[in-house]
Formats: C-alpha cells, structure tokens, sequence
C-alpha cells in the first residue's frame, strides 16, 4: 500500500504533540492555525486513525497518536540525517583548496602529502600556486590562496608566520668535485669556485649573498637560473657549485652530485605556513595544512 504522507504533516503532527497547543505549534511554524488543522487532518485521513483528543481546553494523544510519535520522530530525524549527509558530500565535491608554496616544496613535498590526503578529500580540487617566495606571499596576501609555504612573511604585519621546521643550505656539486672528499665545508673554502646560483630576485639569492658578504673573497657567480632545477641540471652537468636548501635537492632526479653542509656560519631559513592574519581556514584547507606540517615535522633532518 503506498503511503501517501508529506513530511509537512508530520512536522505538524510533531509540533502538536510538543507543545499540546494547535495555536502554538502553528506559531512555531510559522502557518495559520487553520492550515496546522489541515495537516493534521490528512495525516489522520492516511493513517484511518484519530491522533489527538481535543477539548476547549486541552489537546492530548490518543493511544494511536502516541506510538505514532515515536515512529514519526525516528523518521523526522532520519530525513534531516540524509539531507545533511547529501549536503555535506555535496559541498566537499564542490570544495577547492589553493595553496602557494616556493618550488622546492611544491616539487619534493607536497606531491606525498597529496597522495595520502586525497585517500580522504578525493573530491576536493586543489590548485597549487608554486612560484617565487614574494609571489607565494603576495598570493596569500591578496587572497588568492588559502595558505602557504614560505621562507618569507614573518615580518610582514598582516600574515602570521607559524614555523614549520628550519633548513640549511647545502653546497651541491658533481660527484668528482675535489670538495666533495670533505664531509662538510666553510664558507672560505668556496671561495674562487665558479657558482651556479638562482637569480637576484630570488628570496634563496638574498640570504646567500648575505652569508657571503662577511666572506673576504666572494665565489664567482657564472650561471644564473629562475629556479632551483634549472640550477640542479647545470650542477649535475659539470658547469659548477649550487647553494640550495636542503628540501630542494631531496628525491633531486639527477645522478652524479653530491650534497655538503656547508658550517662557519651555518646558513638556513625557516620553512613556515603563512595565512592572513587573522583568517580562519575551511575544513578542507585546514586539513591540508596540518598534513603538510606532520609531513615537515617527520621528514629526515627534522
């Protein structure tokens, strides 16, 4: 037999047996009292049965409508169950989450963290923004990303800069280098060596030649690249010595180098997550950015 039932009856029914007042459910619900009666009505036509008693002065269940509430609030509740359920799945599939990070992190971290986070988020969109550190952070300061993963941003007043771990730079050569007998090297012993560097705009290009303006004489400076990888390839070609942080030259595909730590002074920078001050992050975005900071804080050297 096919029920003929709306869940608008059953609201109303509900909303009766609450309140015990047909004025004040129909109140509640924001309809006339004439129309809550209507519900009622059909409801007790569907069901061949009377469920309230009602007097000038009270309304009451009959023994129908009382085990009929019980089974009208499970369905009630089982409905707004599946609806929500619907909702959600529905807004993860249309979620999206953009982060900004610099290459290096874009190229040897992130694609691990993507692989174990889509096992949950499979529906969600995620663009990656990975450009030049002061792109990275002007993304997130305009907006256009969500979060980031930067170098840069901690003194900037409207981003918080929350430190995801620090990374040395590292002196990367080819495997029959004589530098790379040593286990590690000095800033001083670099010196008259040919570099293959990143370009002067580059936030890695500043710190490096800060640590080598205390240097009495300067390495020379005979190729320059836009990014970590086009440095790499050259390196790996014989052409000279890279600086580059150590997340960099991780799962570097290349053969034939070698990476030293370089010591007096060390030289490293603080990997961080920047967000606009003060922005809360979805779920979604929320959930990406703490797997990239378990992924920091258990990689090798943390």
């Amino acid at each position: 037999m096919r029920i003929n039932i709306e869940t608008a009856e059953l609201q109303a029914f509900i909303a009766v047996a609450r309140q015990s007042s047909f004025r004040a459910a129909a109140e509640g619900l924001f309809i006339t009292q004439p129309a809550l009666s209507r519900r009622i009505e059909n409801l007790e036509q569907a069901l061949q049965e009377r469920l309230f008693d009602r007097t000038t002065r009270r309304v009451s269940l009959t023994p129908a409508g009382e085990l009929f509430l019980v089974h009208a609030q499970v369905v009630m509740e089982e409905l707004e169950l599946a609806v929500k359920s619907v909702e959600q799945r529905m807004a993860q599939r249309r979620e999206h989450v953009t982060v900004a990070c610099v290459p290096s992190v874009a190229n040897n971290l992130l694609p691990q963290v993507l692989k174990r986070y889509a096992r949950s988020h499979a529906n969600v969109r995620v663009r990656i923004i990975d450009e030049s550190a002061a792109d990275v952070l002007e993304s997130v300061r305009k907006g256009e990303a969500d979060f980031g993963v930067n170098f840069i941003g901690a003194q900037e007043a409207e981003i918080d800069f929350a430190e995801l771990t620090r990374e040395r730079y590292l002196a990367v050569m080819p495997t029959h280098h004589p530098l790379a007998a040593h286990a590690s090297l000095s800033w001083k012993s670099l010196a008259g060596e040919k570099l293959v560097s990143v370009s002067s705009s580059s936030g890695n290009r500043s710190l490096i030649d800060n640590a080598f303006s205390r240097v009495p004489q300067r390495p020379v400076i005979q190729y320059e690249t836009n990014h970590v990888a086009g440095a790499i390839s050259l390196v790996a070609a014989g052409l000279g010595v890279a600086l580059l942080p150590e997340l960099a030259i991780r799962n570097a595909p290349y053969k034939g180098i070698v990476a030293r730590p370089v010591t007096s002074p060390v030289l490293s920078r603080a990997m961080g997550l920047i967000t606009l001050k003060g922005r809360v992050l979805k779920p979604a975005a929320a959930t990406l950015a703490q797997a990239l900071r378990d992924a920091m804080a258990t990689r090798p050297g943390s």
